[in-house]
């Protein structure tokens, strides 16, 4: 009689114990979530304006930048510059000297010494000046600086100093240290989604992270649901976060 009652009471305890659990678990509200999330954010391409060589690159892979801070100098070769011969500029005064000559030579001013050493000159600087008519001078590479053009961290394109680069050649990527979640939400849970709403954010390709953020924006409903903007309220700038990576986000339940 007593085993009976003993076992009556077990069985009690128990059937009490999970009746207690799956009102608990009524109680609790069911989390709201979506998987149909991404990142957001401005991703902006360097590109050299002239072709050159790399001369230097300022900034260090992953670093974060301003916007107008120098990120990298391109040397840009100039066109050589020809450059008239001393002689070629001062052939003129010669002749003129030797025209003079000869006209006094004629006159009887000057003697046939001193007219064929003024004609010797003469001869001496126009053949130099046939020879010498023109020089080419090298003119050294021009510095072109190349500027951040948002804020952010910089991505090389695996370029070092002496590398050839074209016009149009990509230096670097530029990811804006803003990053915010586009998201898409049930319209069945539309009275959970309002701005302002504390969320949890999990990056797919960083499992083992997570981060905490808040309903920005609430746009009108769309075929996919109702469309999300979210911003985070702990900064993710530690990651290599691109445009369009996979997230899901969960609306905080009150406790």
């Amino acid at each position: 009689m007593v085993r009976k009652i003993l076992f009556t009471s077990l069985i009690v305890i128990i059937i009490v114990f999970f009746a207690g659990i799956v009102y608990f678990n009524r109680k609790q509200p069911a989390d709201i979530e979506t998987m149909n999330a991404h990142i957001v954010l401005e991703s902006v391409q360097v590109q050299a304006e002239n072709s050159g060589k790399i001369n230097d690159i300022k900034v260090k892979q992953s670093a974060r930048v301003k916007k107008g801070q120098v990120i990298a100098e391109i040397a840009v070769p100039q066109a050589p510059v020809k450059q008239i011969s001393r002689s070629v500029k001062n052939i003129s005064k010669a002749e003129e000297d030797y025209e003079n000559a000869a006209i006094m030579y004629k006159d009887g001013i000057i003697t046939q010494e001193e007219y064929d050493k003024e004609l010797n000159d003469y001869k001496k600087i126009k053949n130099t000046a046939a020879a010498q008519s023109e020089q080419v001078k090298e003119v050294p590479p021009q510095i072109v600086k190349i500027y951040a053009p948002i804020d952010g961290f910089v991505v090389l394109n695996n370029l070092k100093n002496g590398d050839k680069i074209t016009k149009d050649g990509i230096i670097a990527k530029i990811n804006s240290s803003h990053k915010e979640v586009a998201a898409y939400f049930s319209p069945a849970h539309a009275d959970s989604v309002k701005n302002g709403t504390p969320v949890d954010i999990f990056i797919i390709k960083y499992p083992e992270r997570h981060f905490n953020g808040s309903i920005k924006t609430v746009n009108a409903q769309e075929k996919s649901g109702i469309p999300v903007l979210i911003e985070f309220t702990d900064s993710p700038d530690s990651l290599d976060l691109q445009n369009g990576d996979t997230a899901i986000v969960k609306i905080k339940q009150k406790k």
